[in-house]
């Protein structure tokens, strides 16, 4: 069994992860993100509304895995990954896919998008269409690439004030803004030498 016993391995792991399923369910079109580990109560990940990361002259979102659920199957790592892929997918091309006071709800948008992208989705009574699960054309595809065999968490003991990992030479106005524990928005910051603007987060909420 392939094991990831440094946060920088995982983080590499999840990017190679993020390559193949763009490369498998988005044609290899969407924006590449910065991956980052870090503990995000409440949810399995999130992904940033705004580009609040800097790669050289690029801006990128931030996908960030929290190191509290890694212990799950890769199978179900997996889908969250896809998950936050799909939100990055609609925001590429203008499809809102949260409402509510706080956009903390998963419209029937989401659901769309996300089962026409390899996953299953369940309705959750306060946070909408966000319960997800693979497909089976996810483990298949699983399976194929050998991920099956992968421990993310092995010999790994995370502890709430683990810096997060920043996998690639980027800088961040606000590596460690607060996000939202389930299924909504939370506050960042854009990276640019501006002012700074409210931002927002989309995040899977660990139901």
């Amino acid at each position: 069994m392939k094991q990831t016993v440094k946060t920088s391995r995982a983080a590499g792991q999840l990017e190679k992860m993020f390559r193949a399923l763009n490369t498998r369910f988005f044609d290899g079109k969407l924006p590449e993100p910065v991956i980052t580990l870090k503990k995000t109560p409440g949810a399995y990940g999130h992904i940033t509304c705004g580009k609040t990361w800097t790669a050289g002259t690029e801006q990128r979102h931030e996908i960030n895995i929290s190191t509290a659920t890694l212990d799950r199957p890769i199978e179900e790592t997996t889908a969250t990954l896809l998950h936050e892929m799909c939100h990055l997918y609609n925001m590429v091309n203008g499809i809102k896919d949260t409402s509510g006071s706080a956009n903390a709800y998963h419209n029937k948008r989401f659901k769309e998008t996300a089962e026409s992208h390899g996953l299953i989705i369940e309705h959750h009574a306060k946070y909408g269409w966000t319960v997800t699960s693979p497909s089976l054309e996810l483990l298949d595809f699983i399976e194929l690439q050998g991920w099956q065999a992968i421990q993310m968490t092995e010999g790994l003991s995370w502890q709430d004030t683990a810096p997060p990992v920043q996998p690639m030479a980027v800088q961040s106005s606000r590596p460690n803004a607060p996000t939202a524990p389930g299924g909504g928005y939370a506050q960042s910051a854009e990276p640019s030498s501006a002012q700074p603007k409210k931002s927002a987060s989309y995040a899977l909420i660990a139901a």
